[in-house]
């Protein structure tokens, strides 16, 4: 069987596909990813095959509507809007459709998995009339989010002499159950497997450390956005502490931090499910990826949530009862230190954080919903 995969070029995007992935290609199925140009080399480091469906493409100016700032950018937003999410990516989806179209003549794949904000997948499947399967990454994106997508994409698709995007067949959801939206489309669950890209693996990193360890992060789009300054600062605020912090960044920012004080390591990109393993608390940016990879090893939280999706994230995980929230205008060193000691030390959160971890193992494995995605491309063929 042959499986065409389409993502945004954004880690948070692609990141949560891999493992599924590969669970078809350890059943014997060839799988091809497709994305614009500037991320096949990501795609590389995960082992997958990947080509380029249009050359690089600046994500933030593909989708930028020309009406100011993002709302989720705006002072006290707190949550990315539909219109602007469905309008965003329909606009990056214009730009690829025709190019994932003709990877797809070329491939002539059995089925076509796309993760939710994708949508020149569901064109191509709709246009060689085989099943998609949506990859959920998180929480669900609104429902609308995909029919304004579509509405955006249609005069490029009529000049084109496309169909309309595929309805999925079948949905797929990593995200436990009690942390989902209420009201989330019935899915698939499965169980969440970390991947977080590929990265050296420092000898430090697989030692037991001396004292508890606290992971620090803002992903890979906040610091690119707001900089490093706070992670700094928080740094040199839990240095006091007897803990461990490490400052996880992407490589290039790394630097940016500078000389740091003693028990607080910065650390370039690192897999975090190895980091993770001796950890005792997270602080992050409300990244879904990041909060799923963290609750996979049990471990409370502390959200400061930037934009978009991350406010929901947020306010999922405190309702779940495994993490603290420090909401964007409200965070200081102190305050986000405040709350991890909060969260260290008040047993309430590690439970939360346990209790999901329970459900994400319970779900079905990657093998098992891999056999549910044969059997609908099979019923399909036939």
């Amino acid at each position: 069987m042959r499986i065409l995969v389409t993502t945004a070029p954004s880690p948070g995007h692609f990141f949560p596909l891999v493992p599924f992935a590969w669970a078809l290609r350890a059943r014997g199925h060839q799988v091809l990813v497709t994305m614009p140009e500037q991320f096949i080399a990501e795609a590389g480091r995960s082992g997958l095959p990947a080509v380029a469906s249009v050359p690089p493409i600046d994500l933030r100016a593909a989708m930028d509507s020309g009406e100011g700032p993002h709302p989720s950018q705006r002072e006290g937003a707190r949550d990315a809007s539909v219109e602007h999410i469905g309008r965003g990516f329909g606009r990056l989806s214009e730009l690829t459709v025709e190019g994932t179209v003709a990877v797809a003549e070329r491939w002539a794949p059995d089925l076509v998995v796309s993760e939710p904000t994708e949508h020149s997948g569901a064109v191509a499947a709709a246009h060689r009339g085989v099943p998609l399967l949506r990859h959920n990454w998180g929480l669900e994106l609104p429902p609308e989010t995909e029919e304004i997508a579509a509405d955006q994409m249609a005069p490029t698709l009529a000049r084109l002499g496309l169909p309309a995007p595929a309805k999925a067949e079948l949905r797929v959801d990593i995200c436990p159950e009690s942390l989902q939206r209420p009201g989330a489309r019935p899915a698939q669950r499965m169980r969440f497997v970390p991947y977080s890209g590929a990265g050296d693996t420092p000898p430090w990193l697989l030692e037991e450390p001396d004292r508890p360890r606290v992971c620090v992060t803002l992903g890979s789009v906040v610091p690119m956005i707001h900089g490093v300054k706070v992670l700094k600062e928080l740094g040199e605020e839990l240095s006091g502490d007897d803990v461990e912090t490490v400052i996880a960044v992407p490589d290039r920012f790394a630097d940016e931090l500078g000389a740091l004080p003693p028990g607080v390591r910065a650390a370039a990109w690192l897999p975090l499910g190895l980091l993770f393993t001796h950890c005792t608390a997270v602080v992050h940016h409300g990244g879904i990826g990041t909060a799923l990879t963290a609750l996979a090893f049990g471990l409370p939280q502390v959200a400061l949530p930037h934009m978009g999706d991350q406010h929901a994230t947020a306010d999922r995980l405190a309702a779940a009862g495994a993490a603290a929230v420090v909401r964007r205008e409200d965070i200081t060193p102190a305050a986000v230190a405040d709350a991890l000691r909060r969260v260290r030390s008040e047993p309430g959160y590690a439970e939360g954080a346990r209790a999901l971890r329970a459900e994400n193992t319970a779900a079905p494995g990657l093998d098992e919903v891999a056999g549910l995605a044969e059997q609908l491309a099979g019923a399909q063929r036939k």
